[in-house]
This record gives C-alpha cells, structure tokens and sequence, in this order.
C-alpha cells in the first residue's frame, strides 16, 4: 500500500517556508486576546456584542464621520484605556489637532505616548513598515514584545507626496493615485500588525455620493474600508439642558462589523464631564430583570386594597432594615419620577440611573445576557441576507 501524503504532513512542509502560518487551533496570529473599552457600555456593545467588549485587540476599528462628530475625543479615550491595559501608543497625526495638554486632559500618560506628525500616505507607511519590521525581527529572535496600538488622525487628511510636488509647482490637478497608494499601504500594514499584535485605531472623514441614492462613505477609498474589522459612521445632534447646548448627542451607525450585529446606538459626550458610560442601558433594565424600574414602593396594607389585576402587576421585595424584617411591594409606573432600586432598596431620582451606585457591576451582569440577544447573531440567524458583519454592502457594490 503506498504511503499517504496527508494534510498534517503539507502542513509541516508549508511551516518550512512559512514562519507565521499554521493551522488554526495552533496560529495565534489573528487571535483576539482581549478588548479596550470604548468608555460607553452600549458602544462596547455595538461594536463586538458584549457590554465588556470595546475595541479587539489585533485588528482595525474605523471612526468615521464629519467634523465635530466626537472621532478624536473617542480615540483619546480609547487611548487612556489602552494605556491603563499595559500599552503605549504610536499616534500617527495628520491634522495637527492634539499636544501634550490636550492628552493631559484625558489622563493619558504623555511618556508613553509618541506623538508622529504625518502629512502623507507615504510617510505614513514607511514609518508603520519601518516599526514592525523592528518587531518582527526582535520576535524571531525570541524577544517579548511591548504592546503597541498605533493610531492615525485622520487617514482623510493624508495627502500624498504628488499633491504637494503638485502644489508648490502651482498645479491644481487631482492625485488620481492617492486612493490607490491607501489601498496598498492598507495591503502591507495589516498582516505586519497581526504578527506583532497590535490594535489600530483610525478616523476618517466622510461624504456623501453624488449617485441617485445618495449614500455616506469614507474618504480614501476601499482601502480603509476593506482594512477595518468594524467601520462606525459617526453623527451627531446637539445635547441641551433647557436651551443651553452642554454637549452632543453622538449617533453611532455600524457600516461594517464582523463581530456584532449592525445596530445604531446613541450616546452622550458633554462638553464638560465627557462620555457618560452609562447612556443608552436604560433599554435593557426592568424589574425582573435587574431590579430596577420606574415605579414606587407600597406596603402590604396597601398593596392587599388593589384589584387583583393590580396584584400581578406588583412584585414582593423582602429586606432587612435596622436588623428588622421589611416587606414592601413594588408597583411599576411608567411616569413615576422615582427609580425603584432593588439593591439599594429604597428608589432614586430619575436622574441617579447613569450612576454607578445604580448600575452597579452585579446589574451589569444581569443585564448582559439580554445585550447579548440583541447584538449578536444565533446559528440560526448566520443567513446569506445577515452576513452584514462579514460583508459590508459596500463590499458587494465594489466587487459588482
């Protein structure tokens, strides 16, 4: 009987020429080790299902959207928490738009922050191969990576050298060739980031088509588009206290996401206390499932005077109080002022729920698993009409 060639021994002869591949239960190199926190529970949620996802490690995230959309706010912040998780960050600038004191602000350690100014598609790529070339080669040789998350701000706003030879000989012609330089810079950086492990984070601006039916789309072409893991279209409304503006209100609308399901979120940034991480849970709270509801306490006396179609309605809570037993019914009223809180056993402002005493860890956790529901897909939703978090509807029009 003639000796089988099998699949495990291609596999060893493909490792010869191969240094990184392998087969997949052993290849760490697209694995995803852990999440940076957006600082918004439901936009964690919104990007990878889950209120203690946020940005995956070891892929690309892109924030898109037109200016004063909250693009830079949100990747500083993602930066304080990258920090706060062991990185330091290489920050590609391209619209001269952040200094040491505005990083300050947010809490970023500025030592561990370089700070890169980029004014072309091709500076841009010669620094990012130039780096992990460096990476990849103290890794060949067995040494422990730093972990890195390398940002760009904005890879709109990068020119290329040809539109600046262009302007200083007084040219105004177009650079046909800068979508196509993207693309390829995209092409190259992608796999080097994968090998190093590093998270990239990058904003972009937006536009409309000038099509029939007119659509929102990134600048620079696919590249960006086919490069991010998940893409976020950013808008925004203005965030009042009577007439005053304190802040936006930002839309987030998911064009592209391989790990969740592409559902809008809203969320707040004020102008002077910043994202909120509580905004948008109130959809998911109730007293059933987490203890918490709009409504009011009654006493037993007074819960035994209602019909019995109000007695369904009602819940028993039991509790201690002064070492004593208490027993009170809750009663839901969707325009009740108060918050009834189980935990705290008592009720609350309405204005108390974005609070961490409120929405406490535990809460949370309850919480999760209707998250879940929502933002990811089942087996039985994995339909070729629902593969938006694999293909982009973009995708399908480019490739038409």
């Amino acid at each position: 009987m003639a000796k089988e060639f099998s699949f495990s021994d291609l596999n060893k002869e493909m490792s010869k020429i191969s240094e990184y591949g392998d087969t997949l239960d052993k290849s760490t190199i697209s694995e995803i080790d852990h999440y940076i926190p957006t600082g918004n529970f439901h936009l964690n949620a919104c990007l990878t299902g889950s209120l203690f996802g946020g940005y995956p490690n070891n892929r690309a995230v892109a924030l898109a959207g037109p200016s004063g959309t909250g693009k830079t706010y949100l990747i500083l912040n993602a930066i304080k928490q990258a920090q706060l998780q062991g990185y330091s960050i290489i920050f590609y600038d391209s619209e001269n738009a952040v200094d040491k004191k505005l990083v300050e602000k947010f809490g970023i350690d500025a030592s561990k922050f370089r700070y890169e100014p980029c004014n072309t598609v091709q500076e841009f790529r010669s620094s990012v191969t130039a780096i992990t070339d460096v990476l990849i080669e103290q890794k060949k040789k067995g040494v422990a990576l730093p972990k890195i998350m390398v940002v760009l701000d904005s890879a709109g706003n990068l020119a290329t050298q040809k539109e600046i030879d262009d302007a200083k000989s007084g040219s105004s012609k177009a650079d046909m060739t800068r979508a196509k330089l993207l693309k390829s810079t995209f092409r190259i950086i992608m796999t080097q980031f994968g090998i190093c492990k590093i998270p990239f984070l990058f904003s972009n601006h937006t536009y409309q088509t000038q099509d029939l039916f007119s659509r929102q789309v990134g600048g620079g072409g696919t590249g960006p588009e086919y490069a991010a893991s998940i893409i976020l279209f950013l808008g925004k409304a203005k965030l009042k206290e009577g007439i005053e503006q304190t802040g936006i209100i930002v839309t987030a609308k998911p064009n592209k996401n391989r790990f969740a399901k592409p559902t809008n979120i809203k969320f707040h940034i004020s102008f002077n206390k910043g994202m909120n991480p509580y905004v948008g849970l109130e959809e998911y709270i109730s007293w059933d499932t987490c203890g918490i509801e709009r409504g009011r306490f009654i006493t037993e006396t007074a819960f035994n005077k209602l019909t019995d179609i109000g007695k369904t309605e009602c819940r028993k809570h039991s509790f201690k109080k002064d070492k004593k037993d208490v027993t009170v019914y809750f009663q839901p009223a969707a325009t009740a002022r108060k918050l009834c809180v189980k935990h705290l056993n008592d009720t609350v402002d309405l204005n108390k729920l974005y609070t961490p005493e409120v929405l406490t860890d535990d809460v949370l956790q309850l919480i999760e698993p209707i998250v879940n529901e929502k933002f990811t897909y089942g087996v039985d939703e994995m339909k070729a009409e629902d593969l938006t978090e694999i293909i982009s509807t973009e995708d399908v029009a480019e490739t038409a």
